[in-house]
């Protein structure tokens, strides 16, 4: 197993904010847009290829072929200070509906190193490994006239799972949406909460467990279903035990609805309404089923889409 490298990344503290609430600040100024400092540590499985990763904000992505994208298309490994620049925030104003929104607080997707069993095979061959990094912080808000949020990926602390896919299917309230109210609600992001991922083992971390990111179910493309991961345990030889032995994580997703502009998507099952699901229970009770998602109008702008109140610094 390769040691992770070490970043000095205490400094992450100072620029982290959870809440849609931000410390007193300076007016922030969109004319001057906003930067992201990558550190990249080693992964786990090895790979020649190079990373890319994925924002969301309010009405807003931030992928490397898109409009908003100002960096290295991809991200090299071992690497600190990898910096993109021209993040959009503050305030906007939708091109469709003339509404003005904000934008202040994004997510980051960064999405596994594949290692395929055979170089022909499809990801979807059960045989399929995936390195699955821990980002650092994976949500923030932005700060001042030219603020500069610090990143570090870590690639080489979570075991290599397998993934199993669980289909998307979109009900007509979608479309009705995009006719009705002019938004778009393709991009859906959310995400996955593993409370027993397992850790690698160390001489200093033992049987640790847990793990979260970002991801985003995209319409119209191939990114349009949820993931599962699972890992065959070993025994008490460190022997990977019989493939009928799979152990799926216990993972949750959530829709990240707070950065959703004018609309809210819930998960349909059982003729329930709900914006967190627990992957695993549904794979168990509608095996072979796909997740149906609903979406509905909202009058109100979420707290991602609307300039943070100053709070007082204690």
């Amino acid at each position: 197993m390769k040691n992770p490298i070490k970043f000095i990344i205490g400094s992450l503290a100072l620029f982290l904010f959870f809440a849609c609430h931000s410390k007193k600040q300076e007016k922030d100024d969109p004319k001057k847009p906003a930067y992201i400092n990558f550190s990249l540590g080693a992964p786990t499985l090895e790979t020649t290829k190079e990373h890319t990763i994925a924002l969301y904000g309010c009405n807003t992505s931030v992928t490397a072929n898109g409009d908003h994208w100002k960096g290295p298309k991809s991200f090299s490994w071992n690497t600190a200070n990898q910096v993109v620049s021209d993040i959009p925030f503050g305030a906007q104003v939708d091109s469709k509906t003339t509404e003005s929104y904000h934008v202040s607080k994004y997510y980051i997707a960064s999405p596994p190193i594949i290692q395929l069993a055979n170089p022909n095979d499809s990801i979807d061959n059960p045989n399929t490994l995936y390195d699955i990094g821990l980002v650092t912080p994976d949500e923030f808000s932005y700060n001042g006239r030219k603020p500069v949020q610090m990143v570090y990926l870590d690639y080489s602390i979570l075991k290599p799972m397998h993934i199993e896919y669980i289909e998307v299917e979109f009900d007509d309230s979608f479309d009705k949406l995009i006719k009705e109210n002019q938004i778009n609600p393709n991009v859906i992001p959310f995400r996955v909460e593993c409370s027993d991922f397992p850790w690698i083992q160390t001489n200093k971390i033992k049987d640790a467990e847990g793990a979260s990111g970002i991801g985003a179910i995209v319409r119209g493309t191939k990114e349009n279903r949820f993931f599962l991961p699972y890992y065959y345990p070993e025994n008490s030889e460190g022997n990977t035990t019989s493939k009928s032995d799979r152990k799926y994580v216990d993972a949750r997703v959530t829709i990240l609805d707070d950065i959703l502009f004018h609309y809210e998507i819930f998960f349909d099952v059982d003729n329930n309404k709900t914006k967190s699901i627990n992957m695993n229970e549904f794979r168990k009770k509608h095996p072979n089923s796909k997740i149906r998602l609903h979406a509905k109008y909202r009058k109100e702008l979420p707290c991602g889409c609307k300039k943070p109140k100053p709070t007082a610094v204690y």
